[in-house]
Order: C-alpha cells, then sequence, then structure tokens
C-alpha cells in the first residue's frame, strides 16, 4: 500500500475552498506570512527577566505560544501540501501506465491461451488483443466491456477489484468513426483512504491507437 502524509487538522473555510482555485498553496503562503510576522513581532519585545515589567512578560509568553501554534499549522498545511502533490502523481502514475497498457498487443491471441490462464495472465502476455482494422459493427458492447476490464485486472494491480468498473459509452460521433469509448472507473489501494480513479478511454479501430484521458462528466453512459 502506497503511505500518504497526515490530514491537515486545519482547512480553508467552505466558501474559501468554493471560490479558491488553489486553496492549499494559498493557505501555506498566508500561514508562512503569519509565522513571519509573529517572529518579527516577538524579536521586538525585550527577553523575557525577573527584572523586566510583569506585562511584557506576559507579552512574550503569549507571542510565543501563538508561534509555537503558527508554526505547528505551518507544518501539517505542508504535509497535506506534499500528500495532495503525491496523490496526484500517484493519479498520474497510473493513467499514463493505463494508457501504455491499452497500446500495446498482446503476444497471443486470447484463444490460443484459453487453456493457460496463468499465461494469459503474465507479462509474457501483456498488452491488449489487436483491434486495428475491425469495425464498431462487429463488437459485442459486453463483451468489450469484460475484455477490457480483464486486462486491467491482470496487469494494473493498484486498482482495488472489486471497485473496477469498465462501461462502453454511445458516442455515436466516434462510432461515425469506426472508435469505441469507455469510461473506467475505480478506486486506487493508498493510505490511508483509497483514491478515486475516473478515466475515458478511446479506441480508434482503424489504426489502433488508443488515447486516455480524464472523465468529464458531460460524457454519455450507454
Amino acid at each position: 500500500m502506497v503511505k500518504t502524509f497526515p490530514k491537515v487538522r486545519l482547512l480553508p473555510s467552505l466558501l474559501d475552498r468554493l471560490t479558491d482555485d488553489d486553496p492549499l498553496n494559498n493557505s501555506l503562503r498566508v500561514q508562512k506570512q503569519t509565522v513571519q510576522e509573529l517572529e518579527t513581532a516577538l524579536a521586538k519585545l525585550p527577553r523575557e527577566s525577573d527584572s523586566a515589567p510583569q506585562d511584557a512578560n506576559q507579552d512574550q509568553r503569549q507571542l510565543k505560544a501563538q508561534l509555537e501554534q503558527a508554526r505547528e499549522q505551518l507544518s501539517d498545511i505542508l504535509a497535506t501540501v506534499a500528500a495532495a502533490s503525491s496523490l496526484q502523481e500517484i493519479r498520474a502514475c497510473v493513467k499514463r501506465d493505463l494508457d501504455w497498457l491499452f497500446n500495446t498487443s498482446q503476444f497471443s491471441p486470447q484463444e490460443q491461451l484459453n487453456d493457460y490462464p496463468e499465461v494469459a495472465r503474465s507479462v509474457l502476455n501483456y498488452g491488449m488483443p489487436d483491434l486495428t482494422g475491425k469495425t464498431v459493427s462487429g463488437f459485442d458492447p459486453v463483451q468489450m466491456e469484460r475484455l477490457l476490464k480483464q486486462v486491467i485486472l491482470n496487469f494494473e494491480p493498484r486498482i482495488i477489484r472489486k471497485s473496477l468498473v469498465v462501461r462502453v459509452l454511445a458516442d455515436r460521433t466516434l462510432f461515425n468513426h469506426n472508435a469505441l469509448a469507455f469510461e473506467i472507473e475505480g478506486e486506487l489501494a493508498v493510505e490511508p483512504l483509497p483514491l478515486h480513479l475516473h478515466l475515458r478511454t478511446e479506441f480508434q479501430l482503424e489504426d489502433g491507437n488508443v488515447s486516455v484521458a480524464d472523465y468529464q462528466s458531460t460524457g454519455q453512459r450507454s
């Protein structure tokens, strides 16, 4: 399992998160400024001593407590920024590897390996069956969904098996250009919580090219 950093204890308000395109980095910038202002204010006060006025010593203790709290909050935000970056890298890596998987042709036709399931799932048979030159009308959508799902299960272990869903998309524009589109959805096995993955994959049957992109909510399902 991939480990991530602890979740931050302080989050921006709901309004900030709805109107802020980059809440984490903006929170980080504000918190750094807060720490710097407290450090500057503390440096201007005389050092705490028995001979100093009681009010001055109290002000210094209060500033030190505020500075300690601000530094803890800054540390939490830094950890969350690192965690968010790490999670995005994991998702991007899986998307890239799926792109490579779908654009690689299997060594042997599937029917030749029906009696050798372990070989069919091994790296010797990494990739997709060659779909180049076939037509959309010749495909059974349900069979294609099962095929694509099995290929992913065989060669992408970071996706939790029971979470994986593959759906063919009814995109007539693609059909008219002899292409197929699929929606791929699942959870990636990371800690402390699974990471959601939602992709759109298009197979160009004329040349065998496959593209993988983040799924857009405007995509139509069959």
